[in-house]
C-alpha cells in the first residue's frame, strides 16, 4: 500500500485529531521523498514489495495496534458523545411535549363546544311564541292561531332553529389551539422516530467491555468498529439527522406560540384588565426568547447559545 495513499485515507477515515499521530509519521516519509509515486515513476510490483517491506520497519506491530486503538477510541468517543447528547435532548423534549399536549387538550375540550351551532331552548321558545302571535286571526268571539302550539307534534317535527354561527374570536381561538396541539404531537412523534434512529446507530457495534485474547484480535475489532462507526456517522451527516433533531424544539416553540396567541384572543374577548395583565407577561416571554436567540448573532461572547 503506498505511503501517500495510506496517509490520505487515514485522514478521511477518522477525525483529524485522532489520526494526527499516525499521519505525522507517514508524512515524514513523504517529505523525505521516499517512495512517492509520480507519473514518470509509477509504483511497480517490485517497488510495491519493497515498500511493503519498509512499512514493516516503519511501524512495529505494537505501534500499529496502538495507532488503530487511538483512532477507534477517538471515533467512538466522538460518536457516543453526540448520540448521548441527542438522546438526552429528545427525552427532555418528549416530557415537555407530553405535558404541553395534555394542557392544550384540556383547553380544546372546552373551546370546541362553542363551534357547534346547537339550538338555544330559550331562543326556540321565543321564536315559537312569535310565530304563534303573528298567525293569530280574530273572529269574534274567537281568537285562532294557524301555527301549532309549542310542544305539539307538528312543532316538534319542524325542529328547533339552529343557533347563531360562531363569531370570529371563537374560530380564531380554536384554530390556534388545535394547531398548537397538532404541532406538539408532531414534535413528539418526530422525537420518537429520532430515538429509534439513534438506537439503531449504536446497535451491532463491537463491544469494548470484552477484552480480546490477543493483539491481532484487538486490532481486528478496532478496525471493524472504527469503520462501522465512521460509515454510520457519514450517513447521519449525509441524511442531515441533525436538522431533524433541531426541528423538534422548533415545533414545540411554535406550538407554544400558537397556544399563547389563542389565549390572548380569549382573554381580550372576556375582560380588558385580565387581557392587559396576560398580554404583559406573554410579551416579556416573547422579548426574552427573541433576545436570547438574536444576541449571539451580534455578540460572539454571548453565552445564550442554542440550536435554534
Amino acid at each position: 500500500m503506498p505511503a501517500e495513499w495510506t496517509a490520505r485515507h487515514i485522514d478521511r477515515f477518522c477525525l483529524p485529531a485522532a489520526c494526527s499521530t499516525v499521519s505525522r509519521r507517514l508524512e515524514g516519509t513523504l517529505d523525505r521523498g521516499e517512495h512517492r509515486p509520480t507519473p514518470q515513476h509509477p509504483v511497480t510490483h517490485a517497488s510495491w514489495q519493497e515498500l511493503k517491506e519498509q512499512r514493516k520497519e516503519l511501524f512495529t506491530r505494537e505501534e500499529k495496534d496502538e495507532g488503530w486503538t487511538l483512532l477507534s477510541d477517538s471515533v467512538k468517543n466522538y460518536t457516543d458523545e453526540m448520540i448521548d447528547r441527542w438522546n438526552t435532548e429528545i427525552d427532555t423534549y418528549l416530557v415537555y411535549a407530553g405535558l404541553f399536549s395534555a394542557i392544550v387538550t384540556a383547553f380544546n375540550v372546552q373551546s370546541y363546544l362553542a363551534l357547534q351551532q346547537e339550538p338555544d331552548p330559550m331562543l326556540a321558545a321565543m321564536q315559537q311564541i312569535s310565530l304563534q302571535l303573528s298567525s293569530l286571526t280574530i273572529q269574534p268571539p274567537f281568537v285562532n292561531s294557524t301555527h301549532p302550539a309549542f310542544g305539539s307534534s307538528d312543532a316538534a317535527s319542524a325542529g328547533p332553529a339552529p343557533g347563531p354561527p360562531p363569531d370570529a374570536a371563537t374560530v380564531a381561538i380554536n384554530t390556534l389551539w388545535f394547531s398548537s396541539l397538532i404541532l406538539s404531537l408532531t414534535s413528539a412523534s418526530v422525537g420518537i422516530m429520532v430515538k429509534q434512529w439513534l438506537n439503531e446507530f449504536k446497535s451491532s457495534l463491537p463491544s469494548d467491555k470484552t477484552e480480546p485474547a490477543s493483539g491481532e484480535s484487538r486490532k481486528g475489532e478496532t478496525l471493524e468498529g472504527a469503520r462501522l462507526r465512521q460509515y454510520r456517522l457519514n450517513n447521519i451527516e449525509k441524511w442531515r439527522v441533525d436538522l431533524v433533531v433541531l426541528a423538534v424544539p422548533i415545533l414545540l416553540q411554535l406550538a407554544l406560540a400558537f397556544f399563547l396567541a389563542g389565549l390572548l384572543v380569549l382573554v381580550w374577548s372576556l375582560h380588558p384588565t385580565v387581557a392587559a395583565v396576560t398580554t404583559s407577561f406573554v410579551s416579556l416571554l416573547a422579548i426574552f426568547t427573541l433576545g436570547t436567540m438574536l444576541l449571539p448573532a451580534f455578540k460572539q461572547s454571548c453565552a445564550y447559545l442554542s440550536p435554534q
